[in-house]
């Protein structure tokens, strides 16, 4: 199981025992979810960065700036629109 928190950590877990497995944080936050994939039998993990600010209704924000600016350690976070890609 792979997941990515809004500080840019990107965590990967033992299916069966929740275990952490491997864990980075890249220094820009996730408003997508991580996917996994194989190529020639290697796992890869791939995931978008990039913090959204506007929701689909004025006045709605989703997920991400508008957290981020509530969270005093969070507040520097950078914000960089990219794609990363992690070979296990």
């Amino acid at each position: 199981m792979v997941t990515a928190l809004i500080d840019g950590t990107i965590l990967a877990f033992d299916d069966q025992t929740l275990e952490e497995l491997w864990r980075i944080n890249v220094g820009t936050g996730f408003n997508a979810p991580p996917m996994t994939y194989a190529v020639d039998g290697k796992q890869y993990i791939a995931i978008a960065s990039g913090l959204c600010c506007a929701g689909a209704a004025p006045g709605q924000f989703r997920n991400a700036r508008i957290r981020t600016s509530r969270s005093p350690e969070l507040r520097q976070l950078g914000n960089a629109t990219m794609v990363f890609v992690f070979g296990l």
